[in-house]
């Protein structure tokens, strides 16, 4: 591996594991600066299939497909109280792992996948989450700065054993 890979695979660890403590400490805004205006935002319904058929996830229903406005909307309201499913708000930590940068060009675009586990516990309940998938992320460079241009999240599940999905992947 040549070390401007070695140099990139680091810096996108970096920035994903700066993106996790922001979350998971509810520095929404901090974490919303990390958005690109472009950004496509999409996790879909994972699938049982026959055998080997692939994708084992849907092509039209989403968990959730958002773009910049609407992730604008979802970071907003979670501010609020009206978000009655973050009352009081989740503790979450979330794990990155298994970090490749597929493609890279530098100071202009990159495409990363990681692995995330997310686990999320509420209130006093005794019960938790634990929420895992796949991220393929795209990163535009603007203004020297890597912002977030797309994320795909493949959930592991296809039936996910939480009571509401107001946190971020």
């Amino acid at each position: 591996m040549s070390i401007e890979k070695v140099l990139a695979k680091h810096e996108f660890e970096q920035w994903l594991y700066d993106e996790a403590k922001l979350i998971d400490e509810i520095d929404f805004d901090g974490w919303f600066n990390l958005m690109h205006t472009d950004l496509k935002y999409e996790m879909p319904v994972r699938v049982n299939k026959e055998g080997m058929e692939r994708p084992d996830y849907s092509k039209e229903m989403f968990a959730f497909q958002d773009d910049i406005e609407t992730m604008k909307m979802r970071v907003d309201r979670l501010k609020t109280d009206y978000a009655w499913a973050e009352m009081p708000p989740s503790r979450t930590r979330r794990f990155v792992s298994n970090v490749r940068v597929l493609e890279y060009v530098e100071n202009e675009k990159a495409v990363v996948h990681s692995y995330l586990l997310i686990y999320r516990s509420r209130s006093t309940d005794i019960h938790h989450d634990l929420i895992s998938g796949e991220r393929q992320d795209e990163f535009t460079y603007v203004e020297g700065e890597w912002k977030l241009s797309k994320r795909f999240f493949i959930v592991d599940q296809t039936t996910l054993n939480t009571r509401n999905l107001a946190i971020f992947v």
